[in-house]
């Protein structure tokens, strides 16, 4: 019996208008079956938040695990990076190859000089370079002090 069926028994042997119980018996066997069943359910309830505890620290110790082996893996691969010096490598197993990215660069001065000339390149929470506005800009042309679009080489391992 569920807890709400075991209730509804026990209001069942109450007479309403009295207050009597009808079967003291059947009415001790309910609260005891009641009192068992209210045990059983704070005992799960103990269990389910003890799991989801050593769930909690299970994640914490799976990500601390993951961003070493993410460090270890910039590690080897920048140690490809060295050892292949600009050029292409391919295997059976392996294609390494270098694929053009472009990124903005802005040196120590360009906030003051963007908060008196050009405020729609800074976001403000803290001034901090709007760098996809900046590229945009100066791919249109723009020409911003203290700003330069640069093209380095990133590794891709397949």
């Amino acid at each position: 019996m569920s807890i709400y069926e075991i209730d509804d028994s026990i209001m069942s042997l109450v007479d309403m208008e009295t207050g009597e119980i009808e079967d003291e018996k059947r009415f001790d066997e309910l609260q005891m079956e009641r009192t068992q069943k209210v045990e059983n359910i704070g005992c799960f309830y103990k269990n389910l938040v003890a799991e989801a505890k050593a769930m909690k620290e299970e994640e914490a110790n799976l990500a601390q695990r993951r961003k070493a082996v993410e460090n270890k893996a910039e590690r080897i691969k920048n140690l490809l990076v060295y050892a292949l010096k600009g050029e292409k490598f391919e295997s059976p197993r392996l294609r390494c190859s270098y694929r053009k990215a472009k990124s903005v660069e802005v040196d120590g001065s360009f906030i003051d000089w963007a908060r008196e000339n050009a405020g729609d390149l800074l976001t403000f929470k803290e001034p901090e370079p709007n760098r996809t506005a900046i590229k945009a800009a100066l791919a249109d042309g723009r020409e911003i002090e203290h700003a330069e679009i640069v093209t380095n080489e990133r590794l891709q391992v397949k």
